[in-house]
Formats: structure tokens, sequence, C-alpha cells
């Protein structure tokens, strides 16, 4: 009786998967990514306190004898203690692209409200923009 019963469970259980559409060649669509809506800025940071922690100045950009692009960014705390903040740099050649991998982290130490820089040369004369990312060092 009991193998009647878990014969009729099997049954019952493949009939159910098989009304349910499993198995009946539906192909589903992919899952899509969102959309980002913002466009990727020079300089990015990880969190709103080092945003507000922070004063980040307009980078300045030039080449040297050789033709790498030369990147300066002048930076400071804003708070009355020091930061220590880890960066990336990533640049680009002139369709975008990315040239070599993202060089970093480095640490800089900000002193309180001390004008300061992260100075930067690119690898490549190609290169022709650039992307600094900036976090809290851990």
């Amino acid at each position: 009786m009991a193998n009647l019963h878990r014969a009729s469970f099997l049954v019952t259980t493949i009939v159910s998967l098989a009304l349910t559409g499993c198995g009946d060649g539906t192909v589903h669509a992919p899952i899509e990514p969102r959309a980002d809506p913002y466009l990727p800025q020079q300089i990015h940071v990880d969190s709103d306190t080092l945003r507000r922690d922070t004063a980040v100045g307009a980078p300045i950009v030039s080449r040297d004898p050789a033709g790498l692009l030369r990147v300066s960014v002048p930076i400071r705390s804003a708070i009355d203690r020091t930061l220590y903040v880890d960066y990336w740099i990533a640049f680009f050649d002139e369709q975008g692209h990315r040239i070599d991998r993202k060089l970093g982290p480095f640490t800089k130490t900000l002193q309180a409200n001390t004008p300061d820089l992260i100075e930067v040369n690119s690898t490549s004369p190609r290169a022709a923009d650039f992307q600094l990312d900036l976090r809290y060092a851990r």
C-alpha cells in the first residue's frame, strides 16, 4: 500500500510540473542591467563622509617632455584632523578606452586644513584623459 501512495505522489508531482510550464519549451528573456543615469566624472569618492571631509580643486593636466600625461589634483582635509586617503588612477586614450590597468591603491596623508596635491603621471603617451577614485584608507 505504501508503494502505491509513493507512486501516486510521483505521478501527481510530474503532472503538476508539466501543467505549470516546466519543460514546455518557453524561453525566458534575459535579465538586463539597469542603465546608469549618471555620467562618470574624472574624480569620484566612495562615500558622502569623504566628500564632506575633503575639498578637491580642479585638476591640473599637462604633458611632460616625454609626452606623458601629468595630473595634479588639489586636495585637502576640510576638517580639523589628519585624513588618510587611498586612491586609484586610470588613464584613457582619445577613444575613451582604458590604457593598461587601474593603478593603486596609493595612500595620501592629508594634514588638517592644509592644501596638498595628488600627482600622477600616465604610463603611456597615448593617455588623453584620467579617472581618480578616492576612499578612506583601510
